[in-house]
């Protein structure tokens, strides 16, 4: 069990991290600052740096955060849903958009992604990248599961379909967030086209 000091510092942290959340999609991404977010949590601009590091560092914690619960539920919400492919990637890919905007605005979104490619070798970033990985293998573990009922050939290789299918809905996802006009139901046709239209090469 941790002691009091760590249970401290994960409160704090936690603190920090849902007021900062609270500011972004209240005053936007750019009008947030370290200073604003310290405020507001109790702390100081020093204690929001010590955690974080920089205001990047606070809402790729946040993202990290939402993936976090995100693969918790992933594996439960697909289970034995399907045995179609581009069902199965589709619902994931309206699992991961209608969670995302549950957590945080597509303005805010769009920061994360220019965070994650302008600061790719940060310690978040390694982190999120990391987490985006895990997401793939939820296909990837269905793709094994499908196989194993005899639903998908075994000429199949679940790991490399699981990924590229992960690559192309997250295509998709990007495109989502890049536009306040484009609903969920419409990136769901765009990705249900391109997995038909992928996939019918494959067919006799």
């Amino acid at each position: 069990m941790p002691g009091l000091r760590q249970r401290q510092k994960e409160y704090r942290q936690k603190r920090i991290a849902s007021v900062a959340k609270t500011l972004f999609i209240e005053r936007g991404y750019e009008k947030t600052t370290i200073e604003g977010i310290a405020d507001a949590a109790g702390v100081s601009g020093v204690t929001v740096h010590n955690y974080f590091g920089t205001k990047a560092g606070v809402l790729l914690a946040l993202v990290i955060e939402n993936d976090r619960q995100l693969i918790d539920r992933l594996d439960e919400s697909l289970e034995n849903k399907t045995d179609d492919l581009v069902v199965l990637t589709t619902l994931f890919a309206k699992i991961v958009m209608e969670h995302a905007l549950s957590n945080l605005a597509k303005v805010v979104w769009r920061e994360v992604i220019a965070t994650v490619t302008t600061n790719a070798d940060s310690r978040l970033s390694k982190e999120y990248f990391k987490l985006d990985q895990q997401l793939a293998l939820v296909l990837v573990r269905q793709i094994v599961a499908l196989q194993k009922a005899g639903k998908v050939s075994e000429r199949v290789d679940p790991l490399h379909l699981g990924k590229a299918l992960f690559q192309i809905q997250n295509a998709r996802f990007i495109q989502f967030i890049s536009s306040d006009e484009l609903t969920s139901a419409d990136i769901e046709q765009k990705l249900r086209n391109d997995l038909e239209a992928l996939f019918s090469v494959c067919r006799p």
